[in-house]
């Protein structure tokens, strides 16, 4: 074969491996495009669900908003109970140091001195357990 002949089959050979990649290339691309179109088709049918669930998170906000109120107000209910259990001891306890004082039988300036302790009614301690004579202890 003569140069010429083999540069001619050389350019074939070379226009033939073009056009084969040329049609490699173009195969891929349509694949790809057709998988990022398959993509966009399954992106758009979550999308439908998409207000379902934001209004499923919404109910579940307002839901957790009420609940949040709701143990507020039960918190501020327990606070004023607290408050009100506080005043009362201490409204008892006046009671006590009072007739204490009146009582000839009670030495209030005795350094263990406790209201309503030298008497033989029952006494509501600060946390709420009631004593009496006996030495037994009562839940008020």
């Amino acid at each position: 074969m003569e140069t010429t002949e083999w540069i001619i089959v050389l350019v074939v050979v070379l226009v033939v491996a073009a056009i084969a990649a040329w049609l490699v290339t173009q195969q891929r691309r349509k694949k790809q495009h057709e998988h990022a179109e398959h993509l966009r088709h399954e992106a758009h049918e979550h999308a439908a669900a998409i207000p379902e669930t934001q209004n499923r998170a919404k109910e579940a906000e307002a839901q957790a908003e009420v609940a949040r109120l709701e143990a507020e107000r039960a918190a501020q209910q327990a606070q004023e109970a607290k408050v009100a259990a506080t005043q009362q001891q201490a409204v008892h306890e006046d009671r006590l140091r009072t007739a204490d004082a009146v009582d000839p039988r009670v030495d209030t300036s005795s350094d263990d001195y406790a209201p309503g302790a030298g008497t033989d009614h029952p006494h509501l301690d600060a946390d709420g357990t009631r004593t009496d004579g006996t030495g037994e202890t009562h839940r008020a």
